[in-house]
């Protein structure tokens, strides 16, 4: 359960009810796995935009650590400017840069019981409804959604995501979508998201949804009863064995595949990322344009270039990796400063009763984040960036919460007689 406090005054719901329709929307077009429109980028930024601004009028929420989110942002357009593909940086970066403003409304929202009760819901909503088309396409040759063909090999299922791993974001939201209840009807809600979850990161094969998913379900043990730790590699065990005998997507043949390493595609795509961040190492080669680099590594003679698929590699599928190479030493600094930040938010968090279950998920969530960007993710995908800042502002709230709390706590002492 989450413990959010119940605003009162009747200015104080406005901010949270813009911030809450904008993350809908952009939950809400997860499943759909297709970049923003323009039309739905500005809905959303208008909303947002919004909210911000009637929090800093009613003076609703404090926001934490702006100032590290400015200056990650502004390194990033100093990269795109300075950048060789500058027009192209610009452009296709676009998103991403006005998808930060997703971590200052999460603060937001946080503070309204209300407004986090919906996002919770939409985001096991679109878990479900992802599930369900992908279900659909393995069982009628269509997905439900949008009605794309299955895959050509038969393996692979993704309903309408644009490919196997988009379905990635339902283990990033599945730990802050469950209901942390003791009643019998949440449990079993609880539990039909989880079996949703496995059965479209199975059927997708995606090796770095279902590594993130093993890593945050194991921290958030450890962090609560520890009671799922004994059953973990069982599970795991189990849930693969079923996958291989059922041949459950392409299962079997990525497990081979991982099973070789040297003939990984990734590690190529990593030394082409490695290579173009000593070439420009301070600012970085900009923001999304890893594809354009790819594809001048390409056209280099082969004993200085790297062979990569045809089709190019539009993202570095390593986060920090592309931090680096897109961003430079300084963007990627500034990343690393706030990322210590939220840590320190989700342990204070973790110290207090009040905020202990809730930081537990959302400290599962973060570690799926992690696990999964050493393989893939990408800043440049809309869905990733809308999960990061969704979690880490939460993530910072839940500080704030604590911090609060403990000033109203002496507060109280200090006027007792």
């Amino acid at each position: 359960m989450v413990l959010t406090p119940q605003t009162n005054s009747s200015k104080q719901w406005i901010a949270p009810t813009f911030c809450t329709a904008a993350v809908i929307l952009l939950i809400a077009c997860m499943p759909l796995g297709r970049p923003l429109t323009t039309g739905i980028t500005i809905i959303v930024v208008a909303l947002l935009i919004a909210g911000l601004l009637i929090n800093r009028v009613t003076d609703t929420v404090r926001l934490r650590h702006l100032p590290l989110l400015i200056a990650f942002a502004i390194a990033s357009a100093a990269s795109s400017w300075l950048s060789p593909y500058a027009e192209t940086s610009m452009r296709r970066g676009a998103s991403g840069f006005l998808l930060m403003l997703v971590f200052p409304a999460a603060q937001i929202m946080a503070s309204n019981a209300r407004a986090m009760t919906c996002v919770r819901r939409a985001a096991l909503g679109a878990i479900v409804l992802c599930a369900i088309d992908i279900a659909w396409q393995f069982a009628f040759g269509r997905s439900l959604l949008l009605g794309i063909p299955e895959p050509i090999d038969h393996s692979r299922y993704t309903g309408s995501l644009a490919n196997a791993n988009e379905v990635g974001f339902v283990a990033l939201l599945l730990p802050i979508s469950l209901i942390d209840s003791t009643r019998a009807r949440e449990r079993w809600i609880r539990m039909g998201a989880i079996l949703c979850a496995c059965f479209s990161l199975l059927l997708a094969s995606s090796r770095a949804s279902l590594a993130g998913m093993f890593v945050g379900a194991n921290l958030r043990s450890w962090l609560g009863t520890r009671r799922f730790l004994k059953w973990s590699v069982l599970i795991a065990v189990a849930i693969g064995a079923f996958a291989w005998l059922a041949d459950l997507g392409s299962f079997r043949a990525r497990l081979e595949q991982s099973l070789r390493p040297q003939q990984e595609m990734r590690l190529q795509t990593w030394c082409i990322a490695w290579s173009a961040f000593l070439e420009q190492p301070l600012i970085g080669q900009g923001p999304a344009v890893f594809f354009e680099v790819n594809e001048a590594s390409r056209t280099a003679p082969h004993a200085q270039g790297w062979e990569t698929p045809p089709g190019g590699m539009p993202w570095v599928h390593n986060v920090p990796l592309e931090l680096l190479t897109e961003r430079g030493v300084i963007g990627a600094a500034v990343f690393v400063a706030l990322a210590c930040m939220i840590v320190r938010d989700l342990r204070r968090g973790l110290q207090t009763a009040r905020t202990r279950a809730w930081s537990r998920a959302l400290a599962a969530s973060l570690a799926t984040f992690a696990a999964m960007s050493l393989l893939d993710l990408s800043l440049l995908k809309d869905w990733c960036s809308v999960c990061l800042w969704l979690t880490c502002g939460f993530a910072a709230s839940s500080a704030r919460e604590d911090s609060e709390e403990s000033q109203g706590a002496t507060r109280d002492s200090m006027t007792q007689p």
